[in-house]
C-alpha cells in the first residue's frame, strides 16, 4: 500500500445480534502491532462513545473484519475478527464472532470469492484467529445473497434470511482440546468465593460454564442487574481469571485491561423472562437452558453465535453443567435463552472410547449489508501490508 493513501474500502454488515466493518486484509499490515493502531483510530477508540470513528459504543458493535484469499487449503475466504477495545487502546485477536461469521459467508459471495449459482452457496470460511474451519450455507436469489426472510433473532428487529453455520470442525479453537480441563465437571478454587464446579469447553470460543446458583444468581438477571452489581461481577471475573490460568491463557490474559477468553456462561434450567430489549415476555417452555453471558468486564445483551454453539456442545457432553441443567429428556435443536430472546443449536456428539467427538453444532443467523463505502484515516500505516 503506497503509505500516502488515507482512504480504505469498507462495508458494514449486521451479522446476527453484531455489527461489524468488513475490509479487504491486503490494505493492512500483516503484523498486528502495526493493525491494532490503525483499528483503534477506525473504530474511533479509546472513547466510550467512539464519535471520532465507527464503532457503536457497544461491544457487539465494535467489531472488526479483515477478509481476503485463503490461506490454507479447503478454504474459501480468509477472515480475521478483530474485537476493538471501546475504553482501552487495545484490540482482541484471541478469539472468533460467530455472529460476524455469517456475515464474512454473505462477504464472500458478494465479493466474488464462490459462486452464485442455484438456490445455496456453500462458503468454507478459514477463522485466521483460530485457524479453524466454519461451513455456512447462504441463501440466494437469482445468482445473488438473499437477505429476505422468515427467521426471527432474539435482539434483532424483523426477520432475515437464515444462514446456516456450521461449527463443528472449530473445536479445540483456543486451547486445541474440547475439555481443557480433562474432566466434563471440575471443582477450582477461586480468590476471594472458594471452591467452584466449573465446566471449561473449547468449542469455536473458549467458555466455562458456571450454575447460576452458585454464583448468588436466579439466572433471569439483565445485563444492568449483573453489570450493576460489583460483588457478582467481581466473582465472575474472578472465576473467568482463575480458568484462564488453569489453561495455560496466563499470558495473555495478563498482558489485557479487558480481555476477552475464556467466556463466562452462568447456566439454569429452564424458567421465565422478560426480554431485556423488548420486554417480551419469554415462557419456561420457551426455552431447553438459561444462560447468561459474561466477559470483556461486560454481560451479553445477547449470547455471542460462538458461545452459543459451544454451550450447544456442553449439552450433548454427559456430565457438564449445561447437560445437568438443560430441559430433561430434551431432543432436537437446544433453545438457548439469553438476555434478548432465543437462539438454538443442533448439537449432536459421539463417543469414541472415553472420548467425546462432536458431529453437529449448526445455528441459524442472519445477515445485512448495511452500507459500502470508504473509510479515512487520519495516520496512514507507515509498514507495508501482507499479500
Amino acid at each position: 500500500m503506497n503509505t500516502s493513501t488515507t482512504s480504505i474500502p469498507f462495508s458494514l454488515f449486521r451479522g446476527g445480534t453484531s455489527k461489524g466493518v468488513f475490509m479487504p486484509s491486503d490494505r493492512f499490515p500483516a503484523d498486528r502491532t502495526a493493525l491494532v493502531p490503525m483499528l483503534l483510530e477506525i473504530f474511533g477508540s479509546p472513547d466510550p462513545r467512539q464519535i471520532d470513528g465507527m464503532g457503536g459504543g457497544d461491544k457487539l458493535t465494535s467489531k472488526a473484519a479483515l477478509m481476503g484469499t485463503p490461506t490454507v487449503p479447503n478454504a474459501d475466504i480468509d477472515y480475521l475478527f478483530a474485537q476493538v477495545g471501546i475504553r482501552h487502546a487495545e484490540v482482541d485477536f484471541n478469539l472468533n464472532c460467530g455472529n460476524l461469521t455469517a456475515a464474512a459467508a454473505a462477504y464472500a459471495v458478494r465479493e466474488g470469492y464462490v459462486q452464485a449459482h442455484g438456490d445455496v452457496a456453500t462458503v468454507r470460511i478459514h477463522n485466521v484467529n483460530t485457524k479453524r474451519i466454519i461451513v455456512a450455507k447462504v441463501p440466494l436469489r437469482d445468482g445473488a445473497v438473499l437477505e429476505t426472510g422468515t427467521l426471527m433473532i432474539g435482539g434483532v428487529p424483523g426477520t432475515g434470511a437464515a444462514i446456516d453455520l456450521d461449527f463443528h470442525l472449530a473445536t479445540g479453537a483456543i486451547t486445541g482440546a474440547l475439555l481443557p480441563l480433562g474432566e466434563a465437571t471440575s471443582r477450582i478454587e477461586v480468590p476471594g468465593h472458594g471452591p467452584l464446579n466449573v465446566s471449561v469447553v473449547d468449542g469455536p470460543n473458549l467458555i466455562v460454564l458456571v450454575c447460576a446458583e452458585d454464583l448468588g444468581m436466579t439466572g433471569v438477571e439483565t445485563p444492568d442487574d449483573i453489570d450493576n452489581n460489583a460483588q457478582l461481577s467481581g466473582v465472575m471475573q474472578r472465576v473467568r481469571e482463575a480458568v484462564a490460568v488453569r489453561t495455560g491463557l496466563s499470558d495473555y490474559w495478563y498482558s489485557r485491561a479487558a480481555p476477552s477468553t475464556p467466556m463466562l456462561v452462568a447456566v439454569q434450567s429452564p424458567r421465565a423472562y422478560r426480554a431485556y430489549t423488548t420486554g417480551e415476555q419469554i415462557e419456561a417452555n420457551d426455552v431447553d437452558l438459561i444462560c447468561r453471558q459474561y466477559s470483556t468486564s461486560a454481560t451479553s445483551k445477547a449470547l455471542a453465535a460462538t458461545v452459543s454453539a459451544a454451550v450447544g456442545m456442553a449439552c450433548r457432553i454427559p456430565g457438564t453443567l449445561a447437560a445437568q441443567h438443560v430441559r430433561p429428556d430434551q431432543t432436537g435443536p437446544i433453545r438457548l435463552g439469553h438476555p434478548s430472546g432465543t437462539i438454538s443449536v443442533d448439537a449432536a456428539a459421539q463417543q469414541d472410547g472415553a472420548t467425546t467427538r462432536i458431529i453437529t453444532a449448526t445455528i441459524e443467523r442472519t445477515a445485512r449489508l448495511l452500507a459500502r463505502g470508504e473509510l479515512f484515516l487520519k495516520n496512514p500505516p507507515l509498514r507495508s501490508p501482507h499479500g
